[in-house]
């Protein structure tokens, strides 16, 4: 099977860090403060304008980036995915000259990822960036199964591919048909042996 993964919020732990640091700068900037868990966005987790969003991703991208590191067990699990027999995709909509990156990051996102990735030991067979719709990639490129956390990607996967989604609170109302939860990596690894047993089971019938 082809499986493809998402970078943010399914290697690494964004939403976390989105925490952990927003509160951080909050503390330092002597306003705001956290008000909303169950959004994906920071902005709407402090209600930040776009100005202190920018600032904010100017100090603390490279920690999420660079420094970081994956999800415990990705690597392995990823590992033992590809030993069976499957491709493995990292599907990401991060691109170089993303205004989202600092003017000393932005030029070098596809790099940084790729050595992140290499950092963490993520084995892959193809990366693809810059994917506005991952919905539209996945029909168009026979993927059976997407990994992906952030609702507005979701909702553009319905339909297209079997979607498995990495829990967080934001998008714990986002429940369709063809649609698995999952809450680590060997979670997922359960998962998507089921999915491809079911598959087999139909195509034997």
């Amino acid at each position: 099977m082809k499986i493809g993964i998402d970078i943010d919020g399914v290697l690494n732990s964004q939403y976390n860090f989105c925490i952990d640091y927003g509160t951080k700068f909050c503390n330092e900037l002597g306003k705001y403060k956290l008000e909303n868990i169950n959004v994906i966005d920071t902005t709407d987790m402090f209600l930040w304008g776009e100005d202190i969003a920018h600032k904010f991703w100017n100090k603390y991208r490279k920690d999420l980036v660079i420094t970081l590191p994956a999800k415990k067990h990705s690597a392995e699990v990823i590992k033992k995915l590809k030993n069976e027999g499957n491709e493995i995709y990292i599907i990401t909509a991060r691109r170089n000259n993303d205004e989202w990156f600092s003017n000393s990051l932005k030029k070098e996102v596809e790099s940084i990822t790729k050595k992140w990735l290499k950092d963490n030991n993520i084995y892959y067979d193809k990366i693809v960036f810059d994917v506005k719709n991952k919905g539209e990639y996945c029909q168009n490129n026979c993927i059976d199964i997407m990994i992906e956390d952030d609702p507005n990607n979701l909702r553009k996967l319905i339909g297209k591919t079997n979607i498995i989604i990495f829990d967080y609170p934001y998008n714990r109302n986002f429940e369709f048909d063809n649609i698995t939860r999952a809450y680590s990596w060997y979670d997922i690894y359960y998962k998507i042996r089921n999915i491809k047993e079911y598959k087999n089971d139909i195509s034997n019938n």
